[in-house]
C-alpha cells in the first residue's frame, strides 16, 4: 500500500511539475507580449533589449485602432464568421447528439464513429477541394464561405461532445416526462435542453478559440479585406521597419486586441466551463 501510494504520489507530482512549467511560460510569454506592446519602438529595437520597458507608451495602441481603419473590418468580420458559426455549431451537435445518444436508427453506430474518425484527419488535406467547391457555388472571398466550412470541420467535436453529455442524463428523467405527456421535441426542448446548458458551454468555448483564431483556411478562400477576418489582418499587419511600415510593437498591441474576445468568453462562462467538464462532458 506504501509503495502504490508512494507511485501514485510521485506521478501527480511530476504532472503538477509538467503544469506548472508550462503555466509560467505561458505567463511570460502573455508578459512579454504586454511589456512589448506598451514600450516605444526605439526600445524595442535597442540592443540589448530589456524585459521591462524603460518608459511607457500607448501610441501603439492608439496607431492600432485609429490610424488603421481596415482593422474595424477585420474584427467585425472575425466577430460575424465566428459567432454564426459556433452559433450553428451549438444549435446542430445538440440535434446531433440528441439523436446519436436517444434515438434508434440503422447503422446509428457506424455513421457516428464515421463523423468521429474525420477529426482524426488534417483539414488542410481536403483545401484544394473545398476550395474548388466553394468557388463553383461563388462563395469564395465571402464571409458564408468561411462560415459553412468552419461550421462543418468543429461540428465534429461539439456532436461527440454533446452526445456524451446527453448519455450522463438519465433516462428515466425522459420516460417520466413521455408518461405525463410530453412529446418528444417538447422533452427535447423544455427538459434536456436546459440539462446540458454547461456542455454548450464546453461546445462553444472549444470551438470559438479554434474559429477565432485559423488562419489557413481563411487566408485560402478570402482575397479582399471584406471578408478577411481578423486572423488575416493580423498578416496585414507584419513588422516591416525596413520600409517605414508597422513595427513589431504595433503589431503586438493588435494581437493584444485579438485576444480579448477568446478571454471574455472564458471568463464570462468559466463557472459552467467546468461544471461541464466535471458533469461527464469530456468524460469519452
Amino acid at each position: 500500500m506504501n509503495l502504490d501510494r508512494f507511485k501514485k504520489n510521485l506521478t501527480m507530482s511530476v504532472v503538477h511539475t509538467f503544469l506548472i512549467i508550462g503555466v509560467i511560460i505561458s505567463m511570460f510569454l502573455f508578459f512579454w507580449l504586454v511589456c512589448i506592446s506598451i514600450r516605444p519602438v526605439k526600445q524595442t529595437y535597442s540592443v540589448p533589449i530589456t524585459i521591462l520597458p524603460r518608459s511607457l507608451t500607448t501610441a501603439n495602441f492608439k496607431e492600432v485602432l485609429f490610424e488603421l481603419p481596415l482593422i474595424t473590418k477585420y474584427y467585425e468580420n472575425g466577430l460575424i464568421i465566428t459567432f454564426t458559426a459556433v452559433g450553428s455549431i451549438l444549435f446542430i451537435s445538440a440535434l446531433a447528439g440528441y439523436a446519436f445518444a436517444r434515438l434508434r436508427f440503422p447503422g446509428r453506430d457506424i455513421i457516428f464513429w464515421a463523423i468521429i474518425a474525420t477529426i482524426f484527419f488534417p483539414y488542410t488535406i481536403s483545401l484544394p477541394a473545398l476550395y474548388q467547391l466553394l468557388y463553383s457555388l461563388h462563395l469564395t472571398d465571402t464571409l458564408l464561405g468561411l462560415i459553412l466550412p468552419y461550421t462543418a470541420l468543429w461540428l465534429r467535436l461539439g456532436t461527440l461532445i454533446m452526445r456524451q453529455v446527453f448519455l450522463s442524463i438519465p433516462r428515466d428523467i425522459e420516460d417520466a416526462a413521455i408518461i405525463d405527456g410530453c412529446s418528444r421535441i417538447g422533452v427535447f426542448w423544455r427538459i434536456l435542453l436546459p440539462l446540458v446548458s454547461s456542455g454548450w458551454v464546453v461546445v462553444g468555448i472549444f470551438t470559438f478559440v479554434p474559429i477565432w483564431g485559423e488562419f489557413i483556411l481563411a487566408y485560402t478562400i478570402t482575397s479582399t479585406p471584406k471578408s478577411m477576418p481578423i486572423s488575416i489582418g493580423m498578416k496585414m499587419l507584419e513588422p516591416n521597419p525596413a520600409f517605414g511600415e508597422w513595427t513589431f510593437p504595433v503589431a503586438t498591441s493588435a494581437s493584444l486586441l485579438i485576444f480579448i474576445p477568446s478571454l471574455v468568453i472564458f471568463v464570462m462562462f468559466q463557472k459552467w466551463f467546468t461544471r461541464g467538464i466535471t458533469a461527464g462532458a469530456l468524460k469519452f
